[in-house]
Formats: structure tokens, sequence, C-alpha cells
């Protein structure tokens, strides 16, 4: 695997995850202002967008936020060198995350969540495992 000791393909996989995240974090939003139907979304049970699932849906972007930091912060993209610790550690815990979410998107009832989201958040897991693994 010495490709992934390349300087470059941490950085390449940090700003891919970046995107997809990205774009994961804008469907979150759409979906708590109700510009895209509750149903995609959550495992697919949901038919009304809720006070509880709006603000769900806006912690799942802030996390979002706060994972694309992580990631990008272990890549050397971002912060201080060498990583501190922590962000080694909690760059694995993204990846673990991401890894979870990819298992839920992919056995939910929404075929948008299963089709969709389910190859993005493998895509995402992927690259966070590049990352983390440099």
């Amino acid at each position: 695997m010495s490709f992934l000791a390349d300087n470059n393909f941490p950085v390449l996989a940090a700003n891919l995850a970046t995107i997809l995240f990205g774009l994961v974090m804008a469907a979150q939003l759409l979906l708590a202002m109700g510009i895209l139907p509750i149903s995609m979304a959550w495992g697919g049970r949901q038919t009304e967008l809720t006070p509880g699932l709006r603000v769900a849906s806006m912690a799942a972007s802030l996390v979002l936020g706060v994972f694309i930091y992580i990631v990008r912060y272990r890549a050397g993209l971002v912060g201080s060198v060498p990583t501190p610790t922590s962000i080694r550690v909690l760059a694995w815990v993204v990846t673990g995350f991401m890894a979870l979410n990819t298992l839920g998107n992919f056995a939910s009832l929404s075929r948008t969540e299963r089709w969709l989201f389910g190859p993005v958040t493998f895509m995402i897991t992927a690259t966070c495992l590049i990352v983390a693994v440099s």
C-alpha cells in the first residue's frame, strides 16, 4: 500500500470526502427545510416532517461539518503538524461511523437512501479510510 504513503493521495481523498460530505450536508438541510421529502431519508419510515426530524437533520448537517474538519485536519489540510493523537483517533471514529451509516443506508426502506445515499456514504467511508490510514 505504498500509494497511501504518497502525500497527494490522502489529500485527494480528503478533498473528495469534503465534496461528498458537503452534498450530504446540503441534502440534510433541504430535508430540514421541507424541500426534499422526508421519506427519502431517516430509514424511509417517516412520512411527515416533524419538528424533531427537522432538528435532527440540522444537527446531522452540523456533525457532518465537524467530520469535514477532522478529515481535512488528518490529511494535513488544516491544523498543526504533526497531527495530534486525538485527530488521528477521531479520523477512525468518523470512518467507523460512516461505515455504520452506509450499512443503514443500504438497509433502508427508501429507494433513494439505498441507491443514492448508500453509494455516496460508501465512497465517503472509503475516502475517510484512506485518510485515517495515511
